[in-house]
């Protein structure tokens, strides 16, 4: 609590600031052309997960790690489960549109609520025959000794309006060692015995998984140097119902 207390003076401090100072524009792009997107839609629909390299174009990837936020502007979380910083927006318009703590997250977050990028997972998507909206956006850092133990998510499978996906874009992290930089793994249990599929990098990649299947999914306790975090930005997409 007082850790937290203490970064929400930090980041109110820092807002002040930096409304103050020049603020850049970017036009965030994917670096996926239009075959790859078919392959990876075709590989979740058979394993309902997939792993994507070079998600973002280097001109994207390297605006958006330069330009990321501190250790202050995350709220700090030990809970049973999980154990590291993180920081969830709800991109509803009335508080989205008051979302100001960190201008290069939201211009991100923006481009993550287009219409461009709707067509990217529209697309990747395809076979699940609907539209869909992005319904949370969340971004983390997590250091040496964080961790998040493996569990299903809690949406109900079978139902075909909660057929919700989950999308992790680690940004960077301990790559010499995905396993132990906080890489989120699949697994058959909850005690990281049997894996499925453990990303090869933490480094401008993308999990996406279907959060109504059974598989478990974590990342073993972190154990690397001190000055490096695991940094990503997660969201996730649900179908749009019409009323």
């Amino acid at each position: 609590t007082a850790i937290n207390i203490k970064r929400k003076f930090v980041r109110f401090v820092d807002v002040f600031l930096k409304n103050k100072s020049s603020k850049k524009n970017i036009n965030f792009a994917i670096n996926l052309e239009e075959k790859s997107i078919q392959k990876i839609s075709d590989d979740l629909k058979i394993k309902n997960f997939t792993f994507v390299e070079n998600f973002l174009s280097t001109q994207s990837y390297e605006h958006l790690i330069n330009n990321w936020p501190n250790i202050n502007y995350f709220s700090h979380n030990k809970q049973i489960i999980k154990h590291y910083n993180s920081k969830v927006e709800w991109p509803i318009k009335d508080t989205f549109s008051q979302f100001n703590e960190c201008f290069e997250l939201k211009s991100f977050y923006t481009f993550l609520l287009s219409n461009e990028f709707k067509k990217f997972y529209d697309d990747l998507i395809n076979f699940e025959k609907k539209s869909y909206q992005v319904c949370a956006i969340s971004s983390s850092m997590a250091s040496n000794g964080s961790y998040l133990i493996p569990h299903v998510d809690g949406v109900i499978k079978g139902k075909e309006t909660q057929q919700h996906y989950n999308f992790i874009y680690f940004i960077d992290g301990y790559n010499e060692n995905p396993i132990l930089g906080g890489g989120t793994g699949f697994y058959e249990d909850n005690e990281f015995q049997i894996p499925i599929f453990i990303p090869r990098t933490l480094k401008n990649s993308l999990v996406i998984y279907n959060q109504s299947e059974s598989f478990y999914h974590g990342f073993r306790t972190i154990k690397c140097p001190k000055d490096i975090y695991r940094k990503t930005i997660n969201f996730q997409i649900k179908p749009i119902t019409v009323k």
